[in-house]
């Protein structure tokens, strides 16, 4: 990584003017005569980026967030102190800004991208990817007006992960399309913060701990905290409840969001059952996954009940069998299968690695052999989302791990929670005592 910060700012401030009544402004600006007061959204930031930071920032609304991301951007030009940047700088900062409604999403693509400093001949070699990316199919050449949020989403964010920039800046627009979509987003977002910078701002404290190594905590437009991740989100939890009133006290159980806070994900494997971990092969993290290889083929996934049949919703407490098929189209030294749940933020809930069983082991594989693994386990009490299951098919090649194919949302777990509770997972309550007066007093 380079020692130089590609962003760099000292005594960053921006001020506003603030009327209350509309003559006020036109006094000021036609005549000259200041009638509005001061009001300063953002001042004395320090902040040097270096390639490889991912930093989430935090605050409540109206703490300077989107204005530090903004004079960062280049929108907005600094009251005071200065900023420095270096490198393409790809933002996402307002659904569909820089979009023409009028136009097609054919040439939104191309007008979005020559914003970046993208030619025409660039972008119409990368357009493929681009529209494969986005996904909307036909609407790609329908006027953007008729799009929905998500597919404004989808085509924007699509431009900015395919005009190679070296800063991106995500301001609140994941959270809209589908959970494929999201997913989609989410890999992109942990593959791009291995060789470039991100400034992700968001109120899902989920998110900012399944993306951001460091935290930046924001509030009455000063820095607060800076730190880790776990750290920052710790502190702005812990204020947060004492704003509440003590009704809301704060009780530390452990991580926030189980968020990452030295690159890597929440553990994906909870002990080895005497599996691959104790003979000595490689790891594997489902967010560090290779690219495959297209040695072999996934051909089927399947999520039933205990009874064998499928099912359209759970509740949590279920018992699963998940069944994978894979098809090896070369000769393949220790295949196996690994799956992961996800939220719909990209976080590993949990996940299943078939060299954890001794008895799942397979010595080899030849070219067109087929191998069929189940995994059942009991499902969580999760809040009601939609869980993608990621299923990958692996091998080992002199003592390293290759990725022969990954279905990024083979199947989805559709939750419907009835257990109302906050967090990442719920507990099952086994009986509720009421006691009503009288009856209180004799306990």
């Amino acid at each position: 990584m380079s020692s130089e910060p590609y962003v760099r700012a000292r005594g960053l401030g921006k001020k506003f003017k603030l009327y209350d009544h509309p003559w006020q402004r036109l006094a000021d600006v036609g005549f000259g005569i200041s009638r509005g007061r001061d009001h300063w959204a953002l001042r004395d930031v320090d902040l040097d980026l270096r390639m490889g930071d991912c930093v989430g920032i935090v605050g409540r609304n109206g703490a300077g967030k989107s204005t530090l991301l903004e004079l960062i951007c280049g929108i907005l030009q600094p009251s005071e102190g200065v900023v420095e940047t270096h490198g393409r700088i790809a933002a996402l900062l307002q659904l569909g800004a820089g979009f023409n409604p009028e136009f097609s999403g054919r040439e939104n693509v191309f007008l979005g991208a020559s914003l970046y400093g993208l030619s025409t001949e660039e972008t119409r070699a990368r357009f493929a990817a681009i529209e494969a990316f986005a996904g909307i199919g036909d609407y790609i050449d329908r006027p953007v007006r008729e799009y929905s949020s998500g597919m404004y989403a989808r085509l924007a964010f699509s431009v900015c992960a395919h005009v190679d920039a070296e800063i991106l800046v995500v301001d609140e627009i994941l959270g809209v399309g589908d959970v494929r979509f999201q997913q989609k987003s989410m890999r992109f977002l942990r593959s791009f913060r291995k060789r470039g910078i991100i400034l992700f701002v968001s109120h899902n404290e989920h998110a900012v701990a399944a993306i951001c190594r460091t935290g930046v905590w924001i509030d009455g437009g000063r820095v607060a905290a800076t730190g880790t991740t776990k750290q920052v989100l710790y502190r702005y939890r812990r204020e947060m409840s004492r704003l509440r009133g003590p009704d809301h006290g704060f009780v530390e159980l452990g991580e926030v969001g189980g968020g990452e806070t030295d690159g890597g994900g929440s553990s994906a494997r909870a002990s080895s059952f005497e599996g691959g971990a104790d003979r000595g092969l490689p790891e594997f993290h489902p967010d560090d996954a290779p690219e495959p290889t297209d040695g072999g083929a996934i051909v089927a996934t399947r999520l039933a009940g205990e009874d064998g049949l499928s099912f359209a919703a759970a509740r949590g407490g279920e018992t699963l069998k998940l069944t994978v098929t894979c098809r090896a189209l070369l000769r393949l030294e220790h295949p196996h299968v690994c799956f992961a749940l996800r939220n719909p933020m990209g976080q590993v809930v949990f996940s299943g690695d078939s060299r954890d069983f001794p008895h799942a082991d397979v010595a080899a594989l030849e070219a067109g052999d087929e191998v069929e693994v189940q995994f059942r386990f009991r499902l969580p009490f999760l809040p009601t989302a939609n869980y993608p299951i990621e299923v990958f098919f692996l091998c080992e090649e002199a003592g390293a791990l290759s990725c022969l194919a990954r279905v990024e949302a083979a199947v989805i777990v559709q939750m419907l929670s009835q257990h109302v509770s906050d967090g990442a997972a719920n507990v099952a309550m086994d009986d509720v005592v009421l006691l009503v007066g009288s009856e209180v007093a004799a306990t």
